[in-house]
């Protein structure tokens, strides 16, 4: 765990849980004050989520301490705070269960900048056996099925391919509760320095408001209990597929507790979402009981509670910006695009074409008030035009599974997803 107590940090026990490879951004044990704890082993567990959840705040607190200096116009002190702040976000970042596989798909990377590409084959393997060992976290097909891609490339010696299908291995292991404001926060923080060293003193602020905005859910968001229901059904869905039944209901049964708390979230939209999802959970467990094969359904859930998931985050990452100067556009996107993925779910996991209807439906009209509340904002004609192109691309989706095209949704997904950050 993390103690807010300024103590030195025993990083040997930290860096255990990663591995022999070291971490892409070395560490220095001397110079780190806050002290970690990493339990290894598969998951995130609930002590290396308050750890991070911890780490986040501390974040924020050397943050708004460096805008301090900042307007007191002590650049030395600002480094300072900015300096523990990157070490910080180091912490977080080895606490990651994507870490290890990360950095070794790094190392084969890098050995292709130099080695002939059938010498770098060896590197594939470790990567391979990582990826097995996040099963029970994540779904790790997206990233096999680019390594293999890569191995395939680096037998050919085609270079290129494999670069970027080692690229596209990582980008699929997104812890995206921790790994996009992580990347945000790193990016803006390294900004701030370069606008010191400048004496931007103004500019620099700017900077750091952002990356405030950009933090602000590393603090909370591992423990709002979508996220944790979310990885406890995926676990299920493991269990589920190998057979074991017991460990199926076991998850199952921790992972309605997590509902239940969503479904008194305070949001309303929230909450109605997750007393549905509560439903079908309590409906699986019962069915449990019997011998029917219900891993469809099982994995119906967790996409669903993901989706769910997903339109929480979104709303926690514009959260200070939506308080500062409100959002009823962005708003309308994130409703947009958690329908759309339902609509996804319904059609191609669930085989419920009706169901698939009524989300699509459902997007459309978000999409229709999202582009009312663009022209009232007199938005750009570029964002209106894309606003009425998603429009038309959702009217052509079908719903028909013999015909539909899962890429088409997660297409339109992607595009209101790039929306929704740049709002």
């Amino acid at each position: 765990m993390v103690n807010t107590n300024i103590k030195p940090l025993a990083l040997a026990v930290a860096l255990c849980a990663l591995g022999p490879v070291a971490l892409a951004t070395p560490v220095s044990a001397a110079n780190i004050q806050e002290e970690v704890t990493v339990t290894p082993g598969k998951a995130i567990n609930r002590d290396e989520q308050a750890a991070i959840s911890s780490a986040g705040v501390e974040v924020l607190r050397h943050i708004a301490q460096a805008r301090g200096d900042i307007h007191h116009k002590d650049a030395k002190a600002a480094r300072t705070e900015l300096d523990q702040t990157g070490k910080l976000l180091d912490i977080i970042q080895a606490a990651l269960p994507t870490t290890e596989v990360k950095d070794r798909i790094w190392v084969a990377r890098k050995h292709l900048e130099y080695e002939n590409t059938r010498e770098v084959l060896p590197d594939l393997v470790p990567i391979s056996a990582s990826l097995d060992e996040l099963i029970d976290i994540m779904p790790t097909d997206r990233a096999k099925a680019h390594l293999n891609q890569a191995k395939a490339h680096l037998k050919s010696g085609d270079r290129e391919k494999a670069r970027a299908d080692l690229d596209a291995t990582a980008a699929a292991l997104q812890y995206i509760e921790v790994d996009l404001p992580l990347d945000s926060t790193r990016s803006l923080v390294d900004q701030a320095r370069a606008e010191l060293n400048m004496v931007n003193w103004d500019e620099a602020d700017k900077v750091l408001k952002s990356a405030e905005d950009s933090t602000v859910y590393l603090s909370v968001a591992l423990d709002q209990p979508l996220f944790t229901a979310q990885t406890l059904i995926w676990r299920t869905v493991v269990d589920f597929d190998a057979a074991h039944r017991d460990l199926a209901r076991s998850d199952l049964q921790d992972a309605i507790a997590y509902l239940e708390l969503a479904g008194r979230s305070q949001d309303q939209a929230t909450r109605d979402a997750a007393q549905q999802l509560l439903a079908q959970a309590r409906q699986l467990q019962r069915d449990m009981k019997g011998e029917a094969d219900l891993g469809g359904r099982v994995r119906q859930l967790w996409e669903h509670t993901r989706a769910l998931a997903d339109r929480s985050l979104e709303y926690l990452a514009a959260g200070w910006a939506q308080y500062r100067t409100g959002s009823p556009l962005r708003s309308d996107l994130i409703e947009a695009r958690l329908h759309l993925a339902n609509a996804r779910i319904d059609l191609f996991t669930g085989h419920e074409s009706g169901s698939a209807g009524e989300e699509l439906q459902a997007a459309r009209q978000f999409l229709d008030r999202a582009a009312g509340q663009a022209r009232n904002d007199h938005m750009q004609a570029g964002y209106l035009k894309q606003l009425t192109d998603l429009q038309t691309s959702v009217d052509q989706l079908g719903t028909d599974p013999a015909v539909a095209l899962a890429s088409r949704y997660a297409m339109l997904e992607n595009r209101l997803q790039g929306m929704i950050r740049v709002q």
